[in-house]
């Protein structure tokens, strides 16, 4: 009796090759988008927590502004010994960071917890800000070294209402005793109080928002990305003042004024007024291709 070849012939296997290749290039492009996609909800969820661990501690200090920086020590700047608002906040959260260890200045990445964005290209970055000279410690993370880059105060809360920069947060670092009352922020719904940054520093300010920043977080001119972390398609992330989180392009925070910095009178020091910088922030911001074809 006759037996059937059950092989498959070359071209049937180069068929069904061609075909996997296929699936492939069409599914790994989507597996990657909601692996992206996943990771900004995690970053979100992240900033929400934050969010609240900041009102709570607003609530136990009679609606002041947790600090950013609470050292008088000018040689604590950029060393363990420094302390900031991820510090103070830390009871209200206890995700992440390290011990404040008397001081210590660590040298490696450790474990960011809720304080870190899984998509922050720069969250154990030691990268310093050379464009300025060296600043910054030289080590993983932040200024301090004991959580990593992600997660900032705006430094603008509060300067329409007060017609100052650093309004609503108190910074001992700098001499400021006198914190802001959350009665100063009109608007919370629409106040940011917290942006996601590549940069060491535990707050941001205006001109930064439009800063060119490599993805380990050094702000230099030519590189595609900013200093604020995007999320592909232009957006970012942000945690408002009553505690709801979004994600917004970043044009739009400019624009709707979302800073809390853009009256068209408020002062911007040396006559330069908050339309003014409005319209350059915006300017810089539309220069850098993250903002703009969302890399």
């Amino acid at each position: 009796m006759k037996r059937s070849s059950t092989a498959f012939t070359l071209i049937e296997l180069l068929v069904v090759i061609a075909i996997i290749a296929i699936l492939a290039a069409i599914l790994f492009p989507v597996f990657a988008q909601a692996r992206a996609a996943a990771r900004k909800a995690n970053c979100l969820s992240n900033m929400k927590q934050i969010a609240m661990g900041i009102l709570m501690y607003i609530q136990d200090y009679d609606e002041a502004g947790v600090p950013k920086r609470a050292f008088t020590d000018p040689s604590a700047w950029f060393t363990g010994r420094e302390i900031i608002w991820k510090d103070l906040v830390m009871p209200y959260i206890k995700s992440g960071g390290r011990p404040y260890d008397g001081g210590r200045t660590y040298t490696t990445p450790g474990d960011g917890g809720i304080f870190r964005c899984l998509e922050n290209t720069a969250a154990w970055s030691a990268a310093t800000v050379v464009y300025w000279g060296g600043w910054g410690p030289g080590v993983p993370g932040d200024e301090t070294s004991r959580y990593p880059r992600s997660y900032a105060l705006n430094n603008h809360a509060g300067h329409n209402e007060a017609n100052r920069e650093g309004a609503f947060w108190p910074d001992f670092a700098n001499g400021v005793f006198t914190p802001g009352n959350l009665s100063l922020i009109q608007q919370p719904a629409s106040t940011i109080m917290l942006a996601e940054t590549r940069m060491f520093f535990p707050e941001i300010w205006g001109t930064a928002m439009g800063y060119a920043c490599t993805p380990d977080g050094i702000p230099v001119g030519g590189v595609p990305t900013g200093c604020i972390q995007g999320h592909k398609s232009g957006m970012t992330n942000f945690a408002f003042f009553d505690g709801h989180v979004k994600t917004i392009r970043l044009q739009r925070s400019v624009t709707d004024d979302l800073w809390d910095a853009f009256a068209p009178n408020t002062d911007w020091g040396g006559g330069y007024t908050g339309a003014q910088a409005q319209q350059d922030v915006l300017n810089a911001i539309n220069s850098l291709q993250e903002w703009t074809t969302g890399i």
